[in-house]
């Protein structure tokens, strides 16, 4: 086979479109066969620029086996000073390998996968950690690309959700996001001026921001009824996540980079903090939270999530004739 297929962004957008249920399923099978089944998860490889260091491109290599059983690696750029150009601040490709041959068999567009199984991975983390299964606020710190997914996936979650308190440092973002929002659904809002009028109003919050290091130094507001999703995973000091009950992902990918768990460990001298990670939950080997501290979920973001919404893209374009193939691609 020598050729190869090529799905593009507007393909994969109608693929996903309102699968939120299905990609929540997807992405907490694919944290169990990645705790307890086969995998191959090497490290995020990180590409810098020295002359920027804001921007970076991320390598995620992964094999997931199972019902996967699945290669490739995600490719993806940050490069936060796109939003002022007004484009895009992530691009992504996801490249896909065949098992038997090792050759690439498919090139997808994936900064809406990778931007669906984050929300996905949040939104089941949300649902197993936090103490009110009928929320009706949720806040949200940042109003980029990843919090909007965020609330179609918090949407699917909490039925009875019927108000957001938002906060990013830019009242004209926050104002656009406000404006995607409503053409999601009706819902009462409300834009605040810092992240404690946030976690004071909404016992739910969601941190999805381009933060390379912390500034929150603080979370009084919260209770042992509180819940934190650290998407962004930089935005917390080391005393603030001591004051949580933490989960994550995977607790090995997460604590490198200079993450707020990283800088925890480096601080404490020992990983203790962290309880468990979320496939424990999913598993019910360990419970949602422990009572007394509010609960911080830190996911680093696996690539065998990226593959897993991958090989379900790729079934659904194969199946309906999607995307476009290119002969005669390989030597």
């Amino acid at each position: 086979m020598k050729e190869i297929k090529i799905i593009k962004a507007n393909d994969i957008s109608s693929i996903l479109e309102k699968k939120e249920k299905e990609i929540m399923e997807i992405v907490a099978n694919a944290y169990v066969e990645h705790k307890y089944g086969i995998s191959s998860l090497p490290h995020s490889i990180f590409l810098r620029f020295p002359e920027n260091k804001r921007n970076r491109i991320i390598g995620l290599p992964a094999y997931l086996g199972g019902e996967y059983n699945v290669a490739g690696m995600k490719w993806i750029s940050s490069f936060p000073a796109n939003t002022e150009r007004n484009i895009e601040r992530a691009s992504a490709v996801l490249l896909m390998n065949e098992l038997d041959t090792g050759h690439v068999k498919a090139i997808l567009e994936s900064s809406i996968i990778s931007a669906k199984r984050t929300a996905g991975s949040a939104a089941i983390a949300a649902k197993l950690l936090h103490s009110n299964k009928n929320e009706d606020t949720i806040g949200f710190v940042g109003c980029g690309r990843i919090n909007e997914e965020m609330y179609r996936f918090m949407r699917v979650a909490f039925p009875a959700l019927n108000k957001i308190i938002i906060y990013d440092l830019s009242v004209e973002r926050a104002k656009e996001f406000l404006e995607v929002v409503k053409l999601i659904g009706e819902i009462k809002t409300e834009i605040v001026n810092s992240v404690s009028e946030v976690l004071a109003a909404a016992q739910l919050t969601i941190f999805a921001t381009t933060a390379g290091e912390p500034y929150v130094f603080d979370i009084a507001e919260c209770n042992e009824k509180s819940t934190i999703l650290n998407i962004s995973l930089r935005d917390f000091d080391p005393e603030v996540v001591l004051k949580c009950d933490n989960v994550v992902d995977d607790l090995d990918h997460v604590c490198r980079e200079n993450t707020s768990i990283h800088l925890t460990a480096n601080k404490t001298g020992n990983i203790g903090f962290v309880r468990c990670g979320i496939a424990d939950v999913i598993k019910n080997k360990q419970p949602g939270r422990i009572g007394g501290k509010p609960v911080m979920f830190s996911p680093f973001g696996l690539g065998v999530l990226d593959l897993a919404l991958g090989k379900y893209v790729l079934a659904k374009a194969d199946r309906n004739g999607i995307g476009t193939v290119m002969e005669n691609f390989l030597p």
